[in-house]
């Protein structure tokens, strides 16, 4: 029997309200050549009858079923199970455009290790959601992965295709019992990434719902405390890979952007605590030695007095201000200047109201 080429993963975990449309999307998609594992990890609901109503018509879905594990688990055990050369996923309360595997297969090449595609955040009603910045993809084209690319590429395991080899030559798979596992797999895979292509044409629906594991209600700080166990476990397996942390640019790369996304995130009262909380854990992995020539490293570390007032949000950059207003900044690449900017001209029109502020979100 031939191989698919594309295997997608399904996590499904009570999420019968959705269910349904999400696996519609997926068997009414124009490349065929597709086998759908769907992981049933301990539904309480109906989501398991739903599951073998859809596999009874559709001889593609195979349906996997295990006691409640978590979202790793339940990704691992179907990632074990894949017999495509590339596999992506597709969250149970998520959906996507009928054409978007058959437009990324047909940019794959030989060397091309991950295939990107635009992802658009809607509500439960499939409206789409004003901010949509966080999923913003640079043009279409194959591109060398390197540090520069990978920050502005998103780590999430289903807005992109995956050479399967990839993850299975070099023993990746996700991080079980850690919330932000997409983070961890996504760093460790990018020193053995050669290219990646990117179509930015819209392919995948995010659902933001009430009840789902990203909008569970949790506090910020508490997402950094779990930010913390990901960094953590990333840097024990750059070790075990032979691949050291303090040297490695993709490891530098995901401290420093997940600290600019948790400052985009919290208040200037709960950003004393987050300067500490990263001073302390690059401290315990004697990472601030070697990085103190960084100058996004450097804002990590708490500041006091003059040095305070001239850190921006962008964690890489100086704002220097005059009454309040933006007036030069410095941009900085590993604590070297590389671009400076007049902002007084564009401050005092946006202070008149001729434009709008730019959002903090990148």
């Amino acid at each position: 029997m031939r191989r698919p080429q594309l295997s997608v993963i399904v996590p499904v975990y009570n999420t019968a309200p959705w269910l349904r449309r999400c696996l519609d999307s997926i068997c009414a998609q124009t490349y065929r050549d597709l086998e759908i594992l769907c992981v049933n990890d301990g539904s309480t609901d109906n989501s398991a009858e739903i599951l073998a109503e859809y596999a009874a018509k559709d001889s593609r879905i195979r349906v996997f079923t295990q006691k409640n594990a978590g979202l790793s688990a339940a990704r691992n055990t179907a990632l074990e199970h894949a017999t495509g050369e590339w596999v992506t996923g597709v969250d149970s309360d998520d959906y996507i455009e009928p054409g978007v595997y058959e437009r990324s297969m047909a940019c794959i090449a030989d060397t091309v290790d991950m295939v990107f595609f635009g992802v658009q955040t809607v509500n439960e009603e499939g409206e789409a959601l004003p901010d949509n910045s966080y999923f913003a993809l640079p043009a279409a084209g194959e591109y060398n992965m390197t540090p520069e690319l990978a920050e502005r590429l998103n780590v999430c395991f289903w807005s992109k295709l995956w050479r399967r080899s990839l993850l299975a030559e070099n023993n990746l798979r996700f991080p079980h019992g850690l919330v932000h596992e997409d983070e961890a797999l996504y760093y460790l895979a990018l020193p053995y990434t050669r290219t990646v292509a990117v179509r930015p044409v819209c392919g995948y629906y995010y659902v933001q719902r009430s009840g789902s594991i990203m909008n569970s209600g949790a506090a910020i700080l508490q997402k950094i405390e779990r930010y913390l166990q990901v960094i953590r476990f990333v840097h024990a397996e750059c070790k075990k890979r032979a691949l050291p942390p303090e040297k490695s640019p993709w490891f530098k790369l995901m401290i420093t952007r997940i600290y600019r996304d948790s400052f985009n995130q919290t208040t200037e009262t709960e950003r004393d605590f987050l300067q500490q909380t990263f001073q302390r854990i690059l401290q315990e992995l004697q990472l601030l030695p070697h990085w103190k020539n960084d100058y996004r490293v450097r804002c990590m570390v708490p500041a006091n007095g003059w040095r305070r007032l001239f850190l921006s949000r962008y964690l890489h950059a100086e704002v220097f201000r005059f009454f309040g207003l933006p007036v030069w900044m410095v941009e900085y690449r590993n604590g070297v200047a590389t671009r400076h900017s007049c902002m007084l001209g564009s401050a005092i029109l946006r202070k008149l109201g001729f434009r709008k502020p730019v959002s903090g979100k990148r």
